[in-house]
This record gives structure tokens, sequence and C-alpha cells, in this order.
């Protein structure tokens, strides 16, 4: 969802308590929070319980919503404190790896072309690459891709340095690229292969 748009429900929502508005909103960010929280909490109950307690809170301060500058980052922030909170309250706060915020594989990134010449299979091809990414670098390239997260925002929601979002951030796009490069010398010896047929 663009952000214009995401602002424009923010605003109804803080100024008629637009429960329509809000729930769009909700449907818009749940399933993620719930991915990123299950992983955390590595049960998928409770991190539906911690994610539903966010937006809860988030409706009782919806007033302040139109001044949140980037809701994404905003929720995934709150997502995350309030799952810890969960952990400290069962007192078994293990090391939370980021390698273990995987993704789903079911959940493929929302592709926004930049342009109407990217064909349905290049974007197939980037989707493929995407999810053979390593866990680790998935999760970095779909906060900051996706979500609109920056390098330092990305960096400071999974306690890594920016030296290391870049780094994955290259090895993403660098396997993206070379995913769709070796479609296209692929899809052009096939073509000139038919074409020899004729």
């Amino acid at each position: 969802m663009p952000t214009a748009s995401i602002n424009q429900l923010c605003l109804r929502i803080a100024e008629s308590n637009d429960e329509a508005a809000f729930g769009k909103l909700f449907r818009q960010f749940y399933p993620r929070l719930l991915i990123f929280t299950t992983a955390i909490l590595k049960n998928r109950e409770t991190a539906e319980e911690a994610v539903e307690d966010v937006f809860l809170k988030l409706w009782e301060n919806r007033k302040v919503l139109p001044a949140v500058n980037n809701l994404s980052y905003y929720l995934l922030v709150a997502a995350k404190h309030k799952a810890l909170d969960y952990l400290e309250k069962a007192k078994t706060i293990p090391q939370i790896s980021i390698d273990d915020a995987v993704l789903d594989a079911g959940v493929a990134m929302q592709i926004d072309p930049e342009t109407a010449l990217i064909s349905a299979e290049n974007i197939r091809i980037i989707q493929s690459a995407i999810n053979g990414l390593p866990p680790r670098c998935r999760l970095i390239f779909l906060l900051v891709k996706e979500d609109g997260l920056k390098y330092r925002e990305t960096a400071d929601l999974l306690n890594i340095s920016i030296k290391t979002v870049e780094t994955q951030m290259s090895l993403a796009l660098r396997k993206i690229g070379e995913a769709l490069q070796s479609h296209s010398i692929n899809g052009s010896k096939s073509y000139q292969s038919d074409s020899s047929r004729k």
C-alpha cells in the first residue's frame, strides 16, 4: 500500500475514529508483524496475542497516528518490544538470532514494478531469487525494500551494524541481478535455437 494511502488511513482513524480505516490498516500490517513476532516467540498463539496487543495500543493512541513518519517501522519496533515483554513475563528470554526470523515461503514479497517494462516473468524470477536468499539476507532485504526501512532503522531493529545491513543488501541485489542475467542469457539461447529450427 502506498505511503500516501497509509497516511490518509491514519488521518481518518485519528480524526474520526474510523473503524473501517483501522481494519484496512490491520489487514495491511498484521501478516508481517505476526511472522516477525512468531520468529521471536517461537509460538504462533503467543505471537498472535502480542500483535493484537500492539494494534489495541495503536487504537488507544490513535490520535498520534498522523505524527508517525514511518508506520511500518513504528509497528515493527512496537511488535519487537511487545514480544520481548512476553518473553520477560515467561522468564525465558533466549538469545534471539535474526537468522530465525525467516519469512514464510508462502509470503511473497509484493513487488511493485518501477516501470511497466518489467515483465511478469522477470517479477517471477525476482521473487524466486528473494525466496532463495539466506534467511538473514532475505529478512534484511524485505525490511528495506518492502517495509521501506532505512539502513539505520533496520540495523537498530535487528541489533546489528549498518555495515552488516549494507553487506547483506549488496549480496541480495547481486543474487537478484545474477538470476535476471542468467535468465536473460538462457532466454536468448533458447530463442536462437527456436529460430534455427525455422
